[in-house]
């Protein structure tokens, strides 16, 4: 498939100002361990299981900053977008993160009262792809409330462009933090609210709630999926009918799905796959194929390409030009040996020279 990438380049070599956005709740200190296949992985640890125990060399490891907010965040830094970061960890927590960020991210808005969040992330081959099984402890993550936000917070948030409440998966006060934030951005802000709640395998009954009391109700302007949420909320829009139970599975699923959501919710959706990326808004879909390139990382992948859609809607891009600076931003991040973000010109430089798949 060809496209034109012109208008995207101008664009991005001279780009206007952009209110800044707000990103919140979440920092994970990330352990990522990166091995061949799944099958292999498993198999030497069931020898060492089997032998009492012992050391499994030969595997490459990264010590990153992570959680969705932390990244996205960091994406849309390396943009130029100047976010604010709203996140709760204790006082190693937030020492570790100056390191591990930019110096150039705002961090005044962190919070070192709470518990510090933490996950293991096995990068490993299963079944033709890259995939990342994730262990975590989910510290703060899991209580952060709209009570925890302070006056700046609240100002910071007035003020912005766009605030996106991220990683809803972890966390117990999961709605009422949803229906509390966006209903302040509702009526004392003229920001846009961005949603993207994570993988909620682990914590499914968040779904019908935010579905009915949010979605529903015309809190969020953009919801951001991949293939395996954008089956939970379809699910929970068509009285559980078990058409949507193996969306991840059945890529056929996964845009009809995306549409039955913005259909049924008024809400654009902007959906991430392994293969393409799609955005639906009031009826319309624009989807555009994935680059290719060879995956090193793909734990932060979605938060990378979240960021791109964010910083191509605070620039009031084009879908089509949007879907493609959140296709190469997620690109170059997984192709990188060490899940570095890429500036504009690093997006510039890629996308004049690769293909789409």
């Amino acid at each position: 498939m060809e496209l034109d990438f012109d208008r995207l380049v101008k664009i991005l070599r001279d780009p206007p100002p952009v209110p800044y956005p707000v990103i919140l709740p979440d920092f994970f200190l990330d352990h990522f361990v990166i091995t061949g296949s799944f099958e292999d992985f498993m198999a030497d640890l069931r020898k060492l299981a089997e032998q009492g125990g012992g050391n499994l060399i030969g595997t490459s490891q990264i010590i990153s900053r992570g959680g969705n907010s932390v990244n996205t965040a960091s994406a849309l830094q390396a943009l130029g977008a100047n976010p604010k970061l709203i996140v709760k960890t204790d006082k190693k927590g937030a020492s570790i993160l100056e390191v591990l960020v930019s110096p150039e991210l705002d961090l005044g808005l962190v919070k070192d009262n709470g518990a510090l969040s933490s996950t293991v992330s096995i990068e490993t081959e299963y079944e033709g792809r890259r995939v990342n099984l994730m262990v975590s402890d989910s510290g703060s993550a899991a209580e952060f409330s709209f009570e925890d936000l302070s006056e700046n917070d609240l100002s910071a948030i007035r003020d912005c462009g766009l605030v996106a409440l991220l990683c809803l998966n972890h966390n117990r006060n999961a709605v009422a933090l949803a229906e509390n934030l966006f209903g302040f951005a509702r009526d004392s802000a003229k920001s846009l609210t961005f949603m993207d709640i994570g993988d909620p395998s682990g914590n499914p009954d968040i779904i019908e709630p935010l579905t009915r009391k949010v979605l529903c109700e015309g809190l969020v302007d953009i919801l951001g999926v991949n293939e395996n949420e954008v089956g939970w909320f379809a699910q929970a829009l068509s009285d559980r009918n078990d058409r949507w139970k193996q969306t991840f599975k059945e890529s056929g699923l996964w845009l009809p799905a995306a549409e039955l959501i913005s259909m049924e919710t008024g809400v654009r959706v902007d959906l991430h796959t392994p293969s393409y990326a799609a955005t639906i808004e009031d009826g319309e879909c624009t989807k555009i194929p994935a680059f290719s390139v060879d995956a090193n990382i793909v734990c932060g992948a979605g938060d990378a390409w979240n960021a791109g859609t964010i910083y191509g809607t605070l620039l009031n891009l084009m879908p089509s030009d949007r879907l493609v600076l959140a296709n190469a931003v997620a690109a170059l991040y997984i192709s990188s040996s060490e899940g570095d973000h890429p500036t504009p010109q690093d997006v510039i430089s890629f996308i004049c020279s690769q293909s789409v798949r």
